[in-house]
């Protein structure tokens, strides 16, 4: 056995020995990279509320004033019944996103907790020239399942914003003029809800297995 071997197969006997450490400081740098994500990820509210400050204050005659401009839309809006059901659309969205998240993270959490109780074992295995791939591939597959979230995450930010590019510049790009948006802007909103549906959820399918083949080829 040459030196370098030797060298080798002794680091990975230490990397045996201190198996939890060596994946707490795994793990502690994959929840840094995963909080640097997660704080530019907007709130889970539906989409035609994320310019609303929420956090402030409103008082009676604000909130009544409000209401007012609310009804006075309704009666000089054509279709504003297009509005009210791309908001309940929105609204349906928005509940179904309050469920996938918490199943994803039980899910990737569940994933994770399997991956470390098997760590000793494909360490120690590691150990045998012939299994050294598996604990590469084992470090690949852990990041990718960390990342899962980012993915996650960086697809409720693209989705907002092109739903916020759709509703604000769509018309005006696509005529060249805003007249006429006002009229139409509830069509727009039912249109781009649905749109937006159909492709959050295709994203998100995409997300993840393009995070998991980009980390481990799988």
């Amino acid at each position: 056995m040459t030196p370098a071997e030797l060298a080798k197969n002794f680091a990975v006997i230490i990397i045996v020995i201190f198996s939890t450490q060596v994946l707490g400081v795994f793990d502690s740098i994959l929840v840094a990279v995963e909080s640097q994500y997660r704080d530019t990820a907007p709130a889970l509210l539906p989409l035609q509320m994320q310019e609303i400050d929420i956090e402030q204050d409103v008082g009676a005659i604000e909130a009544a004033k409000k209401a007012m401009a609310l009804l006075y839309e309704a009666l000089v809006t054509p279709l504003f019944g297009l509005k009210i059901l791309a908001f309940i659309i929105g609204l349906f969205l928005w509940l179904m996103d309050l469920f996938i998240y918490p199943l994803f993270l039980a899910e990737r959490f569940f994933l994770l907790g399997i991956m470390q109780a098997f760590f000793p074992l494909i360490i120690s295995l590691a150990v045998l020239e012939k299994f050294r791939s598996l604990a590469y591939n084992f470090f690949k597959l852990y990041a990718g399942v960390y990342m899962l979230v980012p993915a996650f995450f960086l697809v409720n930010v693209f989705v907002n914003y092109l739903y916020t590019e759709l509703n604000t510049n769509f018309w005006s790009s696509l005529f060249g003029t805003d007249w006429g948006n006002q009229f139409f802007a509830p069509v727009i909103q039912l249109g781009s809800i649905g749109f937006i549906v159909f492709l959050k959820f295709k994203l998100y399918r995409r997300a993840i297995s393009f995070t998991l083949k980009l980390f481990s080829g799988i």
